[in-house]
């Protein structure tokens, strides 16, 4: 079986976590390696994070490269305030991951993915579910890569709503100018956005009475949740708590598990109140030719089973 090459591209709270474990625990995945932001929390503790969930899940064979630390241009909200997933990005858990005995490659995100675009032999697929600030940067960096990467599939953006702000996605309002300039790339896009990350989720009885009983991996990302509980109980009002990051892997092992139109998407570097937003053209008023796969639904049963099937496979296979 020929599996999906990616790089994946994280900012290592809580669902990025489980997500990494969906890419790892998915026979149809080849992780080449992990690239880290800011974005959860600063990039020190992401890129942190990121070696503590792979030595946790015994994949410490894995490359992670550290990377951006900032936004292209500005500031909107500074990772240190963010406290959904937890001031250590995993969820403050009272008995936290130890400390990683690993530590990433000596080279910066952009020069580890460029080095691995050139050296491969066929296109490799990139997956962002952070700020796309790393991506951008390789994009500016290397444009005769362009043709090495298979597509960008991206967790990010909306069709109308926000989480940040009334009209705009957390990760592209932490650097707006670095999904502009991704958007504006020609390569391939998928844009798996909030119309479907907030209908694929966990819901709050599943999560304790099904989930966290399944292995002794579960029982540590649940663990992990009670925080991100009670953001989404609380502040969200959803039925469960949102998978964000794990749609993109989820689109790629299976495109049907989600309901997708194609659009011509940008993104707002201008506005007062609207700085940020993915301007998705669903109407075709601009009359553009479509430039990504937009996300709209999420077979959620479907979905969740994918994650859970993942994660046992890693919780029976640690090395």
């Amino acid at each position: 079986m020929e599996k999906i090459k990616i790089i994946m591209d994280v900012d290592t709270g809580i669902d990025d976590a489980i997500a990494m474990c969906l890419a790892l625990g998915n026979e149809k995945i080849d992780v080449l390696g992990f690239t880290t932001t800011f974005g959860n929390r600063r990039c020190e503790v992401t890129t942190k994070n990121t070696l503590k969930i792979l030595e946790l899940v015994g994949r410490t064979d894995v490359p992670v490269a550290a990377g951006a630390t900032r936004p292209m241009v500005k500031e909107y909200n500074p990772p240190e305030y963010s406290i959904v997933h937890g001031y250590d990005g995993l969820g403050d858990m009272e008995n936290p991951l130890p400390e990683p005995s690993i530590t990433p490659v000596d080279k910066s995100a952009v020069q580890f993915m460029a080095d691995t675009l050139r050296a491969s032999d066929e296109p490799i697929t990139l997956v962002p579910v952070g700020p796309m600030t790393n991506v951008a940067s390789l994009i500016l960096a290397h444009p005769e890569l362009l043709p090495k990467i298979k597509e960008v599939v991206l967790m990010g953006g909306s069709t109308m709503q926000g989480n940040a702000s009334p009209v705009a996605e957390a990760n592209i309002i932490q650097d707006p100018e670095a999904a502009y300039i991704l958007f504006r790339s020609g390569v391939k896009l998928r844009m798996a956005g909030l119309d479907a990350t907030w209908k694929g989720y966990i819901g709050f009885d599943e999560l304790e009475n099904d989930f966290a009983k399944q292995n002794w991996l579960t029982e540590t990302i649940y663990s992990m949740c009670g925080i991100y509980v009670e953001h989404y109980r609380e502040r969200m009002k959803n039925p469960g708590i949102a998978m964000h990051d794990s749609l993109t892997l989820a689109w790629l092992v299976n495109p049907d598990i989600v309901q997708c139109r194609d659009y011509y998407v940008t993104v707002d570097i201008n506005g007062r109140y609207t700085y940020g937003m993915t301007v998705t053209d669903v109407n075709n008023v601009l009359g553009k030719k479509p430039n990504a796969s937009v996300a709209l639904d999420v077979n959620r049963i479907e979905f969740i089973q994918m994650i859970k099937d993942a994660i046992a496979n890693l919780a029976a296979n640690k090395k």
